[in-house]
């Protein structure tokens, strides 16, 4: 409770310095080189063997006047990684609107009659990245990365996973519950799933369809027994839509989990691997048809509130003879759910770094501009990076979440990040952010440091695996955002490591973001007063 208390004081006074600032580029001078010195703190882990070899770039700027105060090579293109988010996150407040919530109705196809709808019940997808699950009947998006423990969204690559202590099927099922509370007690047709709010968007990460449910993930938790027998298997959801079969080892090695469809059963999941005796461990099987697996989990919901469905749950969503997606009758309306707002959304997916929920966005200002093609929302945020006064050849995006090659200096992302911040929108936008030592990808980051809670930043990576020796090179490890003062008087920053080397993927996560994090916790001390 007291970190929380104290993350909040600090985003306050940010907040207040801030609110009246102009653009960086209205102001700003334009170094090509070094300003300032760095803190010997900053110096020593700068010097360390790993980045022998690397980069380091920054940009730190006062943005009530727009000069920078500290910098290096700030205008030198680097890889963004999930920094970019930032691009993605503002331009939806601004667009959207930070309080706007998406809703997803249900209709009838046919009158009901006598509780018996003669056709099919139709699901129109709206892009809400939860349908109910983590705390979204509370009007929450809830998240579990922390300093302990990573979201289930990185459940294929972090050992340390885990869900969010809520029931993803919370949406589906209050849907049931609203078409049995129609007096509908039957549907002889099928339930389908309307997909066509926007083309499945091909992410770096995996498909981002409007449909989600547990964030497309079935989420596999294995126990373990004896040294020398399999483990148990339970999943989340439970659902009838696939079985999972463990061919786990419990061995006394460390635990090493692999998951994959059966080539001549999809529906049969089978995970292989080791696990350590007294160690549960969690993995996630990402769900390769979304509104196959929705449509299935929603006829299991619908059966739960006693609705029949006279289709089999296992069958695949077919939506051919759907009407046109505008010309729905209202009175055939008979169940809808409302998400969380953009701003519950937008704060999760910074503190997360969710890839597949920050392209989600970008396909939302895609529908927003009136089209179904994902990559039209690119332009949306291309017009936004504009409008922000930036210099729009220092930005390349790919997509929403920043995936390679996506590239900016540190100068532009400061200066994203001081025009954002003066936005009507801006509280919000800052208070979002992961805190240093205390939230979201910073969590585990300067619990210790007098900076802590005083770095208010995105993350951003981006790695690659030398095949032959495991070795890990990070093209950047990066920060974007505001430095709190005791005085006051608070910064904006841009700040980038590349080309740092490490033994293996996830010694450089660690050990990368946790000394980009402390450069930025040094850099704030130094200016601390």
């Amino acid at each position: 409770m007291r970190s929380g208390i104290r993350a909040l004081v600090p985003v306050v006074i940010l907040l207040a310095s801030l609110a009246a600032c102009t653009t960086q580029s209205d102001k700003a001078d334009s170094p090509t080189g070094t300003i300032g010195s760095l803190p010997d703190a900053a110096r020593q882990i700068m010097a360390k063997p790993a980045y022998a070899g690397a980069r380091w770039l920054y940009y730190v700027a006062d943005p009530n006047t727009g000069k920078a105060v500290l910098a290096n090579a700030p205008d030198q293109l680097v890889f963004t990684g999930s920094t970019a988010k930032e691009f993605t996150i503002g331009t939806v407040y601004d667009t959207l609107g930070t309080e706007t919530r998406l809703t997803t109705p249900v209709y009838a196809s046919a009158p009901t009659v006598a509780g018996t709808v003669s056709g099919n019940l139709v699901l129109v997808a709206s892009g809400d990245l939860t349908l109910g699950g983590r705390g979204a009947l509370q009007g929450k998006v809830d998240h579990t990365f922390t300093a302990t423990s990573v979201d289930h969204v990185y459940g294929d690559i972090a050992p340390n996973t885990t869900k969010v202590a809520d029931d993803p099927l919370a949406g589906l099922n209050d849907l049931a519950h609203q078409v049995a509370a129609k007096g509908i007690t039957r549907i002889d047709g099928d339930v389908v799933i309307d997909t066509r709010i926007w083309e499945t968007f091909k992410g770096q990460e995996g498909l981002v369809p409007p449909i989600f449910v547990n964030d497309n993930i079935l989420d596999i938790d294995v126990t373990p027994g004896d040294v020398g027998q399999l483990a148990s298997i339970a999943t989340t959801p439970q659902t009838s839509a696939f079985t999972v079969e463990s061919k786990v080892t419990t061995a006394d090695t460390a635990t090493g989990l692999q998951v994959a469809a059966d080539p001549n059963d999809p529906r049969h999941i089978v995970v292989t691997g080791t696990v350590a005796p007294g160690k549960p461990a969690a993995t996630i099987y990402r769900i390769p048809d979304a509104a196959s697996w929705a449509r299935t989990l929603f006829v299991e919901a619908l059966g739960r509130a006693g609705v029949t469905v006279a289709a089999p749950a296992l069958s695949s969503n077919n939506e051919a003879g759907l009407p046109a997606p505008t010309s729905y009758p209202a009175d055939r309306q008979v169940a809808a759910f409302q998400s969380p707002t953009m701003k519950a959304f937008g704060s999760m997916i910074l503190e997360t770094s969710y890839n597949t929920g920050a392209n989600a966005m970008m396909c939302l200002l895609a529908v927003e501009a009136g089209s179904t093609d994902c990559t039209a929302g690119l332009k949306t945020i291309r017009d936004e990076v504009e409008m922000a006064g930036l210099n729009s050849n220092e930005v390349v995006l790919v997509d929403g979440q920043g995936a390679d090659p996506a590239s900016t200096t540190p100068k532009q992302m400061a200066a994203w990040m001081q025009w954002a911040a003066g936005q009507s929108w801006g509280p919000d936008f800052v208070a979002g952010q992961p805190i240093l030592g205390v939230t979201g990808s910073l969590a585990s980051s300067g619990a210790d440091s007098p900076a802590k809670g005083k770095v208010l930043a995105k993350t951003g990576t981006s790695a690659a695996v030398d095949p032959a020796t495991g070795r890990a090179l990070f093209n950047v490890q990066s920060l974007a955002g505001y430095l709190v003062r005791d005085n006051g008087k608070n910064l904006v920053f841009g700040l980038s490591m590349s080309g740092g080397t490490y033994p293996d993927v996830l010694t450089g996560l660690h050990d990368a973001g946790d000394d980009v994090a402390m450069v930025a916790a040094a850099i704030q001390q130094a200016f601390e007063k």
